[in-house]
């Protein structure tokens, strides 16, 4: 298959170390990692820095470059095109795009309850997910709210062409939904402080697509099926710093979000608060019983049935698209 285009690559924003030494041993060349975030900076990717700040990737023997992201589409494309060694998507995405010749699949996932939601103001009169049909929804082209609307409308009984999307530029997001420029917006609950601000007290309505029907799975790890046949140990390496850098995250939040400040400029107080809400759609019982990360084959199959029965059909197996062999063991809970 062709592999697909790959836009132009945005600025790397942090390093690790280029060496490594262990105890009174001769230092030892990390082995060079590209990991490619899904957007930019937000709270949820506090742990990557974390497990930089601490040196828990060098641990690992791993130098790894960490670079904001531009959407699940062009972490598909950056992991196929090898740009990038690993990377965060949203599910459907790698699922659709393996269809189209894309060779990656998902190593892991981060949150287990899908964080997809709807904003709206209360007098609006929406209460509910049917409210939604004639309404006019602010969104990006590209975006995974739009991509996957057509399978959470049919979840919920609503006709997928009953509403009209309005195309917006993702940093206008909380400035579409402060000024009503739609009835409503699709952005992630963890964005809840940040989409408030705009907004009169206690006039901010959501809607969750999970508590609706929509139990598929969303941001993951990815990575190319050549990197999973020809470095194994390295996605073993990085998915352990990577999950143990979220249990420390998740139980210390506000030196998770004091160490993304020291990498990024951001208002600590919104990225707090919004990492509280992260934590959220970590306190599932797959999490607390399997560990953090951990891949259930039905929900995949879940996920591969909704994908191919509501966005595009899919020929491979679903087993082509997942690959739970690189999860640490044991793996790292999350005892909330």
């Amino acid at each position: 298959m062709k592999k697909l285009l790959l836009a132009p690559a945005i600025a790397l924003t942090v390093c690790a170390s280029a060496v490594f030494t262990s105890g009174a041993a001769t230092a030892q060349p990390l082995e060079k990692v590209e990991f490619l975030l899904n957007w930019t900076i937000s709270s949820d990717h506090s742990p990557y820095y974390i497990a930089l700040e601490k040196g828990w990737f060098k641990e690992e023997g791993l130098d790894v470059n960490v670079t904001i992201g531009q959407g699940s589409g062009y972490a598909v494309q950056a992991v196929d095109a090898g740009k990038a060694d690993i990377s965060i998507a949203d599910a459907p995405t790698p699922f659709t795009l393996r269809q189209k010749g894309a060779k990656v699949k998902i190593i892991g996932v981060i949150f287990d309850k899908n964080p997809c939601n709807a904003y709206f103001w209360k007098d609006t009169g929406i209460k509910t997910p049917k409210d939604f049909a004639g309404k006019t929804i602010a969104v990006p082209a590209t975006d995974g709210h739009k991509v996957m609307w057509p399978a959470f409308a049919k979840i919920v009984g609503v006709d997928p062409g009953s509403v009209r999307f309005i195309n917006i530029e993702p940093a206008a997001k909380a400035a579409a939904l402060a000024s009503r420029k739609a009835d409503i917006l699709f952005e992630l609950y963890t964005t809840y402080p940040q989409m408030s601000k705009g907004v009169p007290a206690g006039q901010l309505g959501n809607i969750i697509w999970a508590d609706h029907g929509y139990d598929i799975y969303a941001h993951s790890y990815i990575t190319s099926d050549d990197t999973a046949a020809k470095r194994p140990e390295t996605l073993k390496k990085f998915l352990k710093a990577a999950y143990r850098a979220w249990e420390y995250a998740l139980t210390h939040p506000e030196e998770a979000i004091e160490i993304l400040s020291k990498y990024h400029p951001i208002n600590r107080a919104d990225y707090l608060e919004s990492f509280k809400i992260v934590q959220d759609v970590f306190k599932t019982d797959r999490y607390k019983n399997n560990g953090i990360g951990f891949i259930d084959p039905g929900r995949m199959q879940k996920t591969w049935d909704l994908v191919n029965e509501y966005q595009a059909p899919l020929s491979y197996k679903v087993t082509d698209i997942y690959d739970a062999g690189f999860l640490p063991n044991p793996m790292y809970k999350y005892n909330f």
